[in-house]
This record gives C-alpha cells, structure tokens and sequence, in this order.
C-alpha cells in the first residue's frame, strides 16, 4: 500500500503522538509498504494569527537555543516531504491518508481520492484546547477513525460516532529497558514537565517541594521539551530535549516516575519509566487507566490531589520492598504491548 501521514507541522520537540506516528511509518515501511510523512509549515486558515504564533514560538526556540530542524528522523526507506500547506498539489497519490492531530483533519478531508482512503488518528479526545467546538466538528467529518484508547471511543460514542480500536500502545524495547538495578539510582523522583495547564506541572512541582519539605535529602530530575516557565528551584536538575540514550539513561538513574497530568490518551513516559524499572506515582487521568491499577503496578491519586500523590512519593522512599514490587510488576506490564499486535491491527484497518 501507498501510505501517508499528516503530521500537525514541523516538529521540533519531542511529542508523544508524533512518536507514535513515526513508529507506525517506520514499521509500516518495514512490512514493505511505501510511506510518506508529511509536515506542512502552514494550518488553518488564519493566517496572521498563525504567523504571529509561529514568530513567538520561533524566537522563543533561539533564546532558549531548541535546534530548527525535525526532531524525529524516521527510517531512510520512509519518505519525508517538508511542505507549505495541505493541499493536493503537496501531497502525493496513495491508497491511505492519515490525518495525525485535529489540526490536519480538515485539509485532509478536502483532498481528491487520488490520495488515498481518508482516516483520522485519535491519540486523544482534544477538546481542552481553546478552539472546542473546532475541534468537536472535525470528530464528525466523514473519516474512518483510528483510536488508541477506549475511553476515546467510549467519547465519540456520545457524539454518535465510532472509530476503529483501541490499537493501544507500545514502546521500542531497543530504546527502553533497564540498564540499573533500583539499589544503585541517585535520583530519587523523574518528572516530566510541561507549560501546558493540564499537564499538571504546578501540581508536580508542588509535590516536588512537599516531599522535600519532609525529606532534605531527596534529588530530583525534570526532563521538558523546552526551558520550563514555571520558576524551577535549584535543586532541580533540569534537562531539555533529551536523546533517547540520554533519556534511557535518567530514567534508569531514578527510582521512582511522577506524572500528574490531568489530561491524557494513552501516556508513553509513564510505560517508558516503567520499562526501565521506576516505580510508578500517577494521577489517575483516563489515558493512565487503560493500563495502570492502583496498588497493583503504581500507586494512583485523583487528578490534582497534591497531598496524595506527595504522600504516595513519600511512602515508596521509604518502602523499599513496596518499590521493588511496582518496579517488577512495571516491568511485566510493559511487556504484555507489543507493537507487532499493534501493527497487525492497523494494517488490517488500512486494507479493509
């Protein structure tokens, strides 16, 4: 089959849906299909809006030094296409499109069938995006979906729509795995930080700062895709855009992983830091419990119960057998998504 994906632009900084989509292309092209990925510099329709986000976003990059250049670098079998706008004239002939990302979803509803079978990739419900009712329309263009999670379908469902799925998710286990055992990490807590209000980073650092109120001692790493606007205290350790080496690296150095995000499809991190042996604090957004059940593989708070979740922090320090356990049962976890199941059905939805 010819197939192409429409990413949501020019992507410069590590985002788990579009990790997802290249992770498809590449392994889409691995079973010899021919693969396109396209990355328009150009969405929407308001122009001067866009120009003036894109200008911010652009200079905000340089001081804070974020390289211009795509930050994923599929598979050389997997063709890349950096072009101006989704229109016809950029995108070429296939059998398959993939519109990744509400933003694509509309200018790939009005290319020709030459392109292929439209579909539409769900990695989340994105209505906490300002743009709402924008966003709740392109749920009912007429596009085959494809959902990563049941809770997503459970959604469209209430709008009077159905998607294909839920395919799940998967990590490379080439990327992620555990290189150190719990007993010789220094870093006590990994977060990872995002400005976005429903990734819970003020909830996070406020953690961060509870559970070092009650233990001095404790170190901390923050990883974030650009230079945190929150204020940071200095005995956070801070990296930005990490490789994959470098990230494999910090998530074997810590013992236990925080997220506290209030919003999510189906969060990667969280199964990365697993994979390679942290245990897991979480708040239980709906992404978190397609996989995660409290007390049995990490232990879960309510979404922006801060006491909670620091407490849980707190009893993990200080329970070395309970971490151990989660770290195992982690572990375990990770294995049971496998992205050769994930691929059979997505190939399978393609071809139908």
């Amino acid at each position: 089959m010819r197939i192409t994906f429409i990413l949501p632009g020019f992507i410069k900084i590590p985002i788990g849906g579009v990790k997802i989509a290249h992770e498809y292309a590449n392994r889409l092209s691995d079973r010899e299909h021919v693969v396109t990925l396209i990355y328009p510099l150009e969405l929407g329709t308001n122009y001067f809006f866009l120009s003036l986000k894109k200008l911010f976003r652009n200079t905000y990059d340089k001081l804070t030094k974020v390289n211009n250049e795509l930050y994923y670098n599929p598979n050389p079998s997997v063709n890349v296409l950096v072009v101006r706008k989704v229109i016809s004239k950029y995108i070429p002939e296939g059998d398959a499109i993939i519109a990744v990302g509400w933003q694509t979803a509309e200018g790939v509803n009005k290319l020709p069938e030459i392109h292929g079978k439209k579909f539409y990739l769900l990695q989340s419900f994105e209505t906490y995006f300002r743009n709402r009712k924008k966003i709740l329309k392109t749920y009912h263009l007429p596009m085959q979906k494809i959902v990563i999670s049941q809770w997503i379908i459970d959604e469209l469902k209430t709008l009077g729509e159905s998607g294909y799925g839920p395919l799940g998710n998967a990590i490379n286990p080439d990327e992620f795995f555990v290189t150190d055992s719990q007993k010789k990490r220094p870093y006590h807590i990994m977060m990872l930080y995002h400005h976005h209000k429903i990734k819970g980073a003020k909830d996070g650092l406020a953690v961060l700062k509870s559970a070092k109120r009650a233990n001095p001692n404790i170190k901390t790493v923050l990883i974030a895709p650009r230079k945190p606007i929150h204020k940071i205290p200095d005995w956070i350790k801070v990296v930005i855009r990490p490789s994959v080496e470098e990230l494999r690296n910090l998530y074997n150095s810590s013992n236990i992983f925080l997220h506290t995000s209030h919003w999510e499809g189906w969060p990667l991190p969280v199964m990365e830091a697993m994979a390679c042996g942290c245990a897991v604090v979480a708040t239980g957004n709906r992404g978190v419990k397609e996989y995660l059940v409290h007390q049995k593989n990490s232990l879960i708070s309510d979404i922006g119960d801060v006491k909670s979740l620091t407490d849980q922090v707190l009893l993990l320090l200080n329970n070395s057998e309970l971490k151990q356990n989660l770290s195992v049962r982690g572990q375990a976890l990770v294995k049971n998504y496998s992205w050769d199941n994930i691929m059979m059905k997505l190939e399978n939805i393609l071809q139908e």
